[in-house]
């Protein structure tokens, strides 16, 4: 008889443990979302199932009880302790709490987003968010992704910079012009790319008395909201005399759920850096969260949601970003060139099939209206303009652009590094061509 009776309550105690342990489990995944346990190998993403587990404990702890109680009727488990009753209660209490809260968020369609914390000094780079290119370009919290030196990347060898040119010194030589084209795959692509050909015609012709050099600081699948920060964190330490920029079409592809300004990450040191990183990243995985950031992050990049979803970089933004770059370019002591993107007469389907747009026509509608965007702020800043997009319309598009109606044949680059010299050409004829630019 003893031995049934400690046998039993054993058994009660255990389901009441479970129990316990699985009121403290479930709002953990809920909150962590996945929870992981690095220990055991374990990760546990969050489903509504889970709120069944601490249900069916409780049904097996109910009919247990009723069992035993004929026989051991005084026969106490874990849940019979005040303290445990106490415990259960501030657990499923507040839980039950936000999770009605946090349904009521999404009936009502509130959602937010901000930018990433990561710590400075940590490693740069993050768990998600790799490009589709291919090996040899890794996720980046300051960039979305970046090139790796030294990797050979598409039958091409990133230089010592993590871009696809020439090997470049990073100390520019005495007396030098330095031009750095930055853009997207357009301004990437090529062997040599358009800057490789641009900096062979500024060594046999250059355009005043002294030696003059060009190169690229373009990555496949950039926008302009990624190119300014790669040029104010990097590009300016190059010592830049010229810059030119050649963005558009990634800007105005379809971005999802939040535009490329939120899902750069901004750095944070100090103290309590670690600590703040990790509360926010885990506020940032609930509505409830995002409300509360929304509330004291009133000085942080965010975005909130709308139906449809966003363009990577909006139309607004899109300006504005392109004169913070002409901006950030005058203020290193260099001359912005804008470039307008051509395109052919209908680009490729596949742009559609990949989610970059809803349709051919609202492509085409989308970038005219940015090429548009680039002229207006060409003129409203003073800043030199080589529009293509106006003059491919002369010219015969189809041995110039690749069947995409976006990229350059090996014919087109040579035409941009000619036209880009001719533009250098004339800029430096004039006697103040690097002042009040």
């Amino acid at each position: 008889m003893a031995a049934g009776r400690y046998t039993a309550g054993f058994a009660l105690k255990l389901v009441d443990a479970a129990l316990m342990l699985s009121l403290i489990l479930v709002p953990a995944i809920w909150i962590a979302t996945p929870l992981r346990l690095p220990a055991l190998q374990i990760e546990l993403p969050w489903q509504k199932t889970w709120l069944l587990l601490p249900i069916l404990l409780l049904c097996l702890r109910i009919t247990l009880k009723r069992v035993l109680r004929r026989h051991m009727p005084d026969l106490r488990g874990l849940a019979e302790a005040e303290l445990y009753k106490k415990f259960a209660l501030l657990l499923v209490t507040p839980f039950l709490f936000f999770v009605a809260l946090e349904q009521a968020l999404e009936m009502a369609g509130f959602e937010a987003h901000f930018s990433p914390i990561v710590v400075r000094g940590d490693d740069d780079t993050e768990s998600g968010g790799n490009s589709t290119e291919g090996p040899g370009l890794t996720a980046s919290d300051e960039f979305r992704w970046q090139f790796q030196p030294g990797v050979v990347w598409r039958g091409r060898k990133v230089n010592s910079l993590g871009f696809l040119d020439r090997e470049v010194s990073r100390e520019k030589a005495a007396d030098t012009i330095r031009v750095i084209c930055m853009g997207d795959s357009i301004t990437a692509q090529g062997d040599p790319p358009y800057s490789g050909r641009l900096h062979e015609l500024l060594q046999s012709a250059p355009p005043n008395e002294q030696p003059w050099e060009a190169f690229n600081m373009a990555v496949h699948g950039y926008s302009s909201v990624i190119g300014l920060r790669l040029f104010e964190r990097r590009g300016t330490q190059l010592a830049p005399d010229v810059v030119t920029l050649y963005y558009g079409w990634n800007d105005h592809w379809r971005g999802g759920s939040m535009p490329d300004r939120v899902r750069l990450a901004e750095r944070t040191e100090g103290r309590w850096a670690k600590a703040r990183a990790a509360i926010d990243q885990l506020l940032q995985k609930k509505r409830i969260g995002q409300w509360v950031l929304s509330k004291v992050q009133t000085r942080r990049t965010q975005a909130a949601s709308q139906a449809g979803g966003y363009l990577r970089v909006p139309p607004d933004e899109y300006r504005e970003t392109l004169t913070q770059f002409v901006a950030a370019i005058r203020a290193a002591g260099a001359v912005p060139i804008l470039i307008t993107a051509p395109r052919t007469e209908r680009p490729a389907q596949l742009l559609v099939e990949r989610g970059n747009a809803d349709s051919i026509e609202e492509l085409i509608r989308l970038h005219d209206q940015y090429v548009d965007l680039t002229r207006q702020v060409a003129q409203q800043e003073n800043v030199p303009l080589l529009d293509l997009a106006e003059e491919f319309q002369t010219l015969d598009k189809s041995t110039l652009m690749q069947a995409d109606g976006i990229h350059m044949t090996r014919a087109g680059l040579d035409l941009i590094a000619e036209r880009l010299h001719q533009t250098l050409t004339d800029l430096a004829a004039q006697p103040d061509w690097k002042d009040g630019l």
